[in-house]
């Protein structure tokens, strides 16, 4: 009995070491492909794999170039920083869980990343969706899986914010329900246990 309680304990320690460790996630394209940024090992975060990228900017193609990116859950940020490295203008990280906004931040200065290129900001994603006025041209939503019940409002609310071009991408559990969007489902693809869709304005042309 004594054992177990030791080696519990000893995971428990483990675990907390997990929790403040860091590992690191690599860009896969653009002007900083192979380059890779820091992120901290927190429970709630789910880098989007290098396959799943390979496919959605596939998908996105030159498109992505010139545009204003909001990652409003950013967690390790990748998916911003993938844009920038492909020609995005602009990302705005909402993030806010302080040890990963660090690291957000620590990534923005590591590219040499100026204020008109990319901001990093402390908020709860829908609190500072109703406060901000911006539109952006792609918006990546990427919660933590266990708070998709956050998916419809947040997709109804980032209506006012796309631009006349905007695209809205999304990732989910495979095993959940299918995300639905005001807007016209124009990709989507299952990889093992995340969904993956792309959404986008229904007059805009193939």
């Amino acid at each position: 009995m004594a054992y177990l309680k030791r080696s519990e304990s000893l995971q428990g320690r483990w675990r907390r070491s997990r929790r403040n460790h860091t590992g690191q996630v690599r860009i896969i394209a653009g002007e900083w492909r192979g380059r890779r940024i820091a992120v901290a090992a927190r429970p709630q975060l789910r880098p989007t794999p290098n396959r799943l990228r390979e496919t959605l900017f596939n998908w996105l193609g030159d498109s992505v170039r010139g545009c204003k990116v909001l990652d409003l859950y950013a967690g390790t940020g990748i998916l911003g920083f993938e844009s920038l490295s492909r020609g995005a203008s602009h990302a705005t990280f909402v993030e806010n869980d302080r040890r990963t906004l660090t690291k957000l931040r620590e990534a923005c200065q590591q590219f040499d990343l100026e204020a008109a290129q990319a901001a990093v900001v402390e908020a709860n994603a829908i609190r500072w969706l109703e406060h901000n006025r911006t539109r952006w041209d792609l918006v990546f939503i990427d919660p933590p899986f266990r708070a998709n019940r956050d998916y419809k409002r947040v997709l109804e609310m980032i209506m006012s914010h796309l631009s006349e071009k905007g695209m809205v991408y999304v990732e989910s559990a495979s095993r959940s329900e299918t995300v639905k969007c005001p807007l016209d489902e124009w990709k989507s693809k299952e990889i093992g246990e995340v969904r993956i869709q792309l959404f986008r304005h229904h007059a805009r042309n193939p």
